[in-house]
C-alpha cells in the first residue's frame, strides 16, 4: 500500500484523466467498450446523451474510484462538503480554506490515514493468527517451521524445484475471508514464469512453498503475514497484515533455468570488461 502524500488530490486528478483516456487492454476491448456510435445515439445511457454528459461522468467516476481507494484504506471523506468544494471553484469563489493553509490540514489527513492503516494492521494481525491457529488443526494441513501452512490437493511427480530453477506457476490468491485478490486467470490464463533466485521480488511464503512441491503438484498454501507483505500492501485489495490463502499449481520446472538467466545476465558486462582489457592492452 502506497503512503499517502500532500501531492494527493493531484494525484489523484491525474489518474483520473489518465484512466479515462487510455482504452482497455486488447483482450478486454471487446466485452468492456461500446460499441461505436455517436453521443446523441440511442445507445448513450439514460441522461448521458451528449458528449459533454458523458465526459463529465467518466472523469467523475474514474474520481470516484480513486476516493474509493482512499476509503478502503481507512481514509473518512465528507461527500458533500467534496462536491461543493468543487462546485465552488468552478464557480469562481474564494475556498473556505485558503491555499497557505493546505498543507496543514494535509498533513491531518495523513496523519488520520495512518493512524487507520496502523490499527486496521493491529486488527488484521490478530485476525490472522487466529485464522492460523485454527486452520492448523484442520485435515491435512501442515505447518513448517517458518509458520507457512499447506495442503496438497494433488501431489506432482514430476521434477522437485530448487534455488536456481525457474517454475512455471498456475495461482489464484485469496484472502481469508474468500475475496479473490489476483489469478494467473485474471492475466490472461498463461502459467507465470517464476525464477527460484535470490532477489526475485516473491514474498518469502512463495519460495519456500514452491520448494516443497514438485511438477504436476497442487496445493492450497496459507502465508502469514510475516512471509507476505506484513504491513505493507502492494494493492488496497491486500490489506496491511493479511494472511494470503494461494491455490497453486506447479505446471512445469526448468531445471537451472533461474541460475543460467543470472548467469546470461551477467555476461555483457564481463565481456565489456574483456573487451576494455585488451583494448589497453593494444595501446
Amino acid at each position: 500500500m502506497m503512503k499517502p502524500n500532500l501531492t494527493f488530490p493531484l494525484a489523484v486528478l491525474s489518474a483520473c484523466i489518465l484512466a479515462a483516456c487510455n482504452p482497455p487492454p486488447a483482450g478486454e476491448a471487446a466485452s468492456s467498450a461500446p460499441a461505436a456510435s455517436s453521443a446523441g445515439s440511442a445507445s448513450a445511457p439514460a441522461g448521458l446523451e451528449n458528449d459533454i454528459k458523458q465526459i463529465s461522468y467518466v472523469l467523475g467516476s474514474q474520481f470516484g474510484k480513486q476516493l474509493q481507494e482512499v476509503k478502503d484504506n481507512g481514509g473518512e471523506l465528507d461527500v458533500k462538503v467534496l462536491t461543493d468544494a468543487i462546485q465552488e471553484r468552478l464557480d469562481g469563489k474564494e475556498p473556505k480554506i485558503k491555499d497557505e493553509d493546505v498543507p496543514a490540514v494535509m498533513q491531518k489527513f495523513v496523519k488520520l490515514m495512518e493512524e487507520a492503516t496502523a490499527k486496521k494492521a493491529e486488527e488484521n494481525l490478530a485476525k490472522g493468527e487466529k485464522f492460523l491457529e485454527e486452520n492448523k488443526g484442520k485435515p491435512g494441513v501442515e505447518t513448517t517451521k517458518s509458520g507457512l501452512q499447506y495442503k496438497v490437493v494433488k501431489e506432482g511427480t514430476g521434477d522437485a524445484p530448487v534455488m536456481g530453477d525457474g517454475v512455471m506457476v498456475e495461482y489464484t490468491g485469496k484472502l481469508i475471508d474468500g475475496s479473490e485478490f489476483d489469478s494467473t486467470k485474471a492475466h490472461g490464463g498463461e502459467p507465470m514464469p517464476v525464477p527460484l533466485a535470490k532477489d526475485n521480488g516473491l514474498i518469502a511464503g512463495w519460495t519456500e512453498a514452491l520448494q516443497l512441491m514438485k511438477e504436476g503438484g497442487e496445493y492450497t498454501i496459507y502465508i502469514p503475514a510475516k512471509l507476505a507483505y506484513g504491513k505493507d500492501s502492494p494493492t488496497p485489495k491486500i490489506p496491511p497484515n493479511s494472511v494470503l490463502v494461494f491455490d497453486m499449481k506447479i505446471v512445469k520446472v526448468e531445471k537451472g533455468a533461474a541460475k543460467a538467466a543470472a548467469k546470461d545476465a551477467k555476461a555483457p558486462a564481463k565481456d565489456g570488461k574483456k573487451a576494455e582489457e585488451e583494448k589497453d592492452k593494444k595501446k
